[in-house]
């Protein structure tokens, strides 16, 4: 149930929002919200005036190229070129080589600035001298030279920040770091408000990179081929006057670029058609070499020629082996005495060879003869025999040669076919790197005659591509600077002002988690209020307020306190009031003291305890004489309250301390001496405030309030937090209260003071703005 009810407060503690709460987070914090929104505009303020301005030209670019090749019907060429024009020529644009002729035609080598009394201009067109140098001047490069004019036509130079002086003459050469400068000085120059003047000598790096970061190429329209290039610099002339030369330099460029690259294109099929010549040669001398050395071009005749030439030598190797065969033969039978030889063999001998065979043969019969008629020791047959033995010795001799003649001519036959084997075995080898070279030889020739064609058509093309490019708006002088857009950057700051303002009162009121007004109990809380005691701008922790500024609002509104306790039925058998807070600081005592001196002025006896034992007070309501008496030792018995009782300097009002501290307050307001104390003080005032202890901090002042017939819990306004509230609700659950009121404190001048007390006359002659703040 305690849970439920708490859940329910906290719903509908989040409804809607507090405009009242968001008015005093504004009143509170108006002096951050003025400076939040002075440090905004002031720093958009300061932002536009130390910005250079920064000034772009811009021109307009069309792209054409003239397709007079078309006419001899070469178009590969010509759309090769203008495939991605545009891209392409932004690409030129934006190079470092086209770039790099951009500065060979430009005089950007040195920069001269005027230092002002707020910003340095770069000065472009009216310069107060001129600066040449005849060597490198490396040593210089990128590093401010400052320039302070002398008397009698002098000068002194300042190389760097706090750097080394160098003082010369005009139209006099003078060396610094080794680099010889000749400054002359502009007689038609007319000197401003500017302090001073330096100068830079720029490195070519630096200069491309400023031309490559302020250039900009952009397509304008692809299917009109037009181009829109633009250049940025903190000088509109200066801007105006490199893109114009930007321009100019590039219709000349972009014209020698595509004649360029057609001439490389012709340049290197000249080159490969002389290296091709070359290959051919070669080949050529190859196959008049292959010629020469095997007599033919034609491998496979000569392949068949040799087959037959290998079996002609067969041939006649069986022949010279037969016949070598047969005169070994021959030779054997003429050792056996066997001389008839056969018609064939005669046939393969050579006439007188055969002649002698038959002689032989004859001789040899006659001696046959004469061996059956003579005896062999007979003059006759011997001389027969010696003349058949002469002749067969010389049929053998010349069978030998014959013989001899024959194996010879066998052997030159076996070489002639190992001769033509080891030929017929190197012409496939032959014949395949002969094709080899004769296919190679084809291909170059072929691609020799596609070159040839293709150099035929690059020269056509480049004879026939004219390119008009047009300049469709030059230049444009900036009038008005592109940045900082000093209206916008205003509105913008004022914007932010605004915006962060809105999130500084919204984290204000988000992160405020304090009471700031009676709507936040009442939404939190069903605990009925008693009233509101508005801020005073009076001291309120000296002496009693409502004696001392009887007219005032919190004196009102504590009387307005007093009535409305009526509505609580405060009678005769309800005279005990205890006022309770959460943590000290929230005005408990404030209030105890004040009600109590409201009631006393009222004819009712009035007596104030100081319960809160364990913190002595500053702010009494008289002074006690004694300190070392009080409650805390009317409690333990030690003295009588009559004993302990101080008079304050209001009639009917008396005050009891709360004396010395003890070890155990708790235990001290838990026994009967309490409860006794409360019931004899009844015969004796018509009223007792119970001043407790913070019940958030201990649980004395519960204990007060049990013994009290209503209890008035105290919320200061902007000090006591939402949390507080809700442990009042606990306490309620927890104890079962019924007789709880409360009442805020301190509640800062809003409309919200009328709330439940007296009258307050609004301040005259208040302008809206105090109004405002002060509500």
């Amino acid at each position: 149930m305690e849970d439920h009810k708490q859940i329910q407060v906290q719903s509908n503690a989040v409804e809607g929002i507090d405009f009242n709460k968001l008015k005093i987070a504004v009143r509170n914090n108006w002096m951050w919200i003025v400076i939040i929104f002075f440090v905004f505009n002031f720093t958009a303020y300061l932002f536009n005036r130390y910005t250079k301005n920064l000034y772009q030209s811009s021109s307009d670019l069309k792209l054409d190229v003239k397709q007079e090749a078309t006419e001899f019907g070469i178009k590969s060429a010509i759309e090769d070129q203008n495939l991605n024009l545009i891209s392409g020529e932004i690409e030129i644009i934006q190079s470092r080589l086209f770039l790099s002729r951009v500065l060979d035609s430009t005089k950007l080598d040195i920069s001269y600035y005027s230092i002002g009394r707020v910003l340095n201009e770069e000065l472009y067109q009216s310069l107060p001298f001129f600066v040449s140098y005849n060597s490198n001047p490396r040593s210089l490069l990128n590093i401010p030279l400052y320039f302070e004019e002398e008397r009698n036509n002098g000068f002194t130079l300042t190389i760097g920040n706090n750097g080394e002086e160098v003082k010369g003459t005009y139209n006099t050469p003078v060396i610094a770091r080794g680099v010889t400068l000749t400054i002359v000085k502009n007689k038609n120059f007319s000197k401003g408000d500017e302090v001073g003047y330096f100068f830079i000598i720029n490195s070519r790096d630096l200069l491309l990179d400023y031309l490559l970061t302020n250039l900009t190429a952009e397509p304008l329209n692809f299917n009109a081929n037009t181009i829109r290039i633009s250049f940025k610099d903190h000088n509109p002339y200066k801007a105006q006057n490199i893109l114009h030369k930007i321009d100019t330099l590039y219709l000349q460029y972009s014209n020698e670029q595509k004649n360029l690259a057609n001439k490389q294109k012709i340049d290197w099929v000249s080159n490969e058609l002389v290296a091709i010549e070359t290959k051919m040669e070669d080949y050529e001398n190859y196959f008049e070499n292959f010629t020469l050395q095997n007599k033919t071009n034609n491998l496979d005749d000569d392949l068949k020629k040799t087959v037959l030439a290998i079996n002609r030598i067969d041939s006649q190797r069986f022949e010279l082996s037969q016949k070598s065969n047969e005169l070994d033969q021959l030779l054997t039978n003429l050792e056996k005495e066997n001389f008839i030889i056969s018609l064939s063999q005669q046939q393969a001998l050579p006439a007188s060879v055969s002649r002698n065979m038959e002689t032989l043969e004859q001789l040899y019969l006659e001696m046959n003869k004469l061996k059956l008629s003579h005896s062999e020791i007979t003059f006759a047959f011997r001389q027969k025999q010696q003349e058949v033995d002469a002749l067969r010795e010389k049929i053998i001799s010349q069978l030998s040669e014959l013989k001899n003649a024959t194996v010879k001519n066998l052997e030159d036959a076996n070489k002639r076919k190992q001769r033509l084997e080891s030929e017929f075995a190197g012409i496939p080898d032959k014949s395949t790197q002969f094709s080899k070279n004769l296919r190679f030889y084809k291909l170059y020739e072929q691609f020799y005659l596609s070159l040839m064609q293709s150099k035929s058509e690059f020269e056509i093309a480049q004879a026939g591509s004219i390119q008009d490019f047009k300049i469709l708006s030059p230049a444009t002088f900036p009038s008005a600077p592109i940045f900082p857009n000093k209206l916008m950057i205003g509105g913008i700051g004022f914007v932010l002002s605004i915006v962060a303002n809105l999130i500084f009162i919204g984290l204000l009121y988000l992160l405020n988690n304090r009471i700031s007004g009676v709507s936040e109990i009442e939404r939190i809380t069903n605990v009925p209020v008693l009233g509101v005691v508005p801020s005073s701008r009076y001291a309120t922790d000296i002496g009693l307020h409502v004696i001392d500024h009887p007219k005032s609002m919190v004196s009102e509104s504590i009387k307005t306190l007093r009535t409305n306790l009526d509505f609580f039925k405060v009678n005769s058998n309800k005279k005990i009031i205890a006022v309770s807070s959460t943590v000290s600081g929230e005005g408990k005592s404030f209030i105890a003291m004040n009600l109590g001196a409201v009631m006393a002025v009222s004819s009712k006896k009035v007596i104030l305890l100081d319960l809160d034992m364990r913190k002595p007070k500053i702010n009494l309501p008289t002074e006690i004489g004694d300190k070392s008496k009080g409650m805390s030792t009317v409690l333990i018995g030690k003295d009588s309250w009559q004993e302990c009782l101080a008079r304050t300097g209001l009639t009917n009002f008396d005050y009891i301390p709360s004396g010395p501290h003890p070890p155990n307050p708790s235990e001290l307001l838990l026994n009967g001496e309490f409860s006794g104390l409360l019931e004899e003080l009844k015969k004796t005032y018509d009223y007792i405030i119970l001043d407790t202890p913070p019940v958030g901090l201990v649980t004395d002042g519960i204990m007060a309030m049990k013994q009290a017939d209503i209890s008035i819990y105290i919320f200061r306004a902007d000090y006591s937090r939402k949390t507080f509230v809700y442990n009042l609700q606990r306490i309620i659950n927890i104890n079962k209260f019924s007789n709880i009121t409360t009442v805020l404190n301190a509640l800062p001048s809003t409309g919200e003071q009328r709330y439940g007390y007296g009258y307050y006359e609004e301040p005259q002659n208040k302008n809206w703005f105090q109004k405002f703040i002060k509500a």
